[in-house]
């Protein structure tokens, strides 16, 4: 499944760089009702980004002072996060890698893990969540968001519940006039917080950030993301835990 996820990326990172445009910083809610102030004080902190992409949250850390790593399965990816980084004048280490698997960093050596809308192309939650528990010091945070898998089973022009919320595991999509296909892996919000769980945190808070007037969202560059829908149901979910 890790080599079908690299393998959308890298045929896609330019494409969706280019569309998406986002701006340095971290985005936790995306297309939703604004955003929230999560990894504000970093200064000095060891920061790992699990799945960093364009680099866009990686520089935003290290310009607040923290000492950032980047890892992430597509190296078309990684050549824009490394750009970008140059771009603006800040060091981060980006390197290529599983979120599943981060046997290249020893146990507590970071202070905080994070990323912004990944874990819906990762399909074992359990090994990143034990590995990033592993990794991180004693009293460390991770802190990450995705979409809401409740916003994610129902269209966003009817606004009907099209598929099971219980039906999770790979969603296979295929776009015309790509060779690769997408796949995706849904999890429930259940799924997800027992995970956290098993891993060993503490789950600390939960966000559903929303606002019923659809004119406070923006709407998404590939239609999915629609203000109607997203002024009934949150869009996205966001987690706080610690290793504790």
């Amino acid at each position: 499944m890790t080599e079908e996820v690299e393998d959308w990326w890298d045929a896609t990172a330019d494409a969706f760089q280019d569309a998406i445009d986002l701006d340095v910083g971290v985005n936790w809610t995306g297309f939703g009702h604004g955003d929230l102030e999560l990894l504000t004080d970093v200064e000095d902190d060891a920061v790992l980004e699990l799945g960093c992409g364009g680099g866009q949250c990686s520089v935003a850390l290290a310009k607040r002072g923290a000492d950032v790593t980047g890892i992430d399965l597509s190296e078309n990816q990684l050549v824009h996060a490394r750009a970008l980084a140059d771009e603006h004048g800040v060091d981060i280490d980006v390197r290529k890698g599983s979120v599943t698997d981060l046997e290249e960093f020893d146990d507590g050596s970071y202070d905080v893990a994070f990323n912004a809308w990944v874990f819906q192309w990762v399909e074992d939650l359990a090994a990143c969540f034990e590995e990033t528990h592993r990794v991180l010091r004693p009293g460390g945070r991770f802190v990450f968001s995705l979409p809401h898998p409740v916003y994610d089973v129902t269209e966003g022009g009817s606004h009907e519940v099209s598929e099971s919320y219980f039906e999770t595991g790979r969603l296979e999509i295929t776009h015309d006039g790509m060779d690769v296909d997408q796949v995706l892996f849904r999890h429930t919000v259940s799924d997800i917080v027992n995970a956290l769980v098993d891993a060993g945190f503490v789950v600390e808070r939960m966000h559903e950030p929303g606002t019923p007037n659809p004119d406070d969202y923006e709407p998404g560059p590939w239609g999915e993301y629609t203000p109607a829908l997203m002024s009934k149901l949150p869009a996205v979910l966001v987690l706080e835990a610690r290793n504790e």
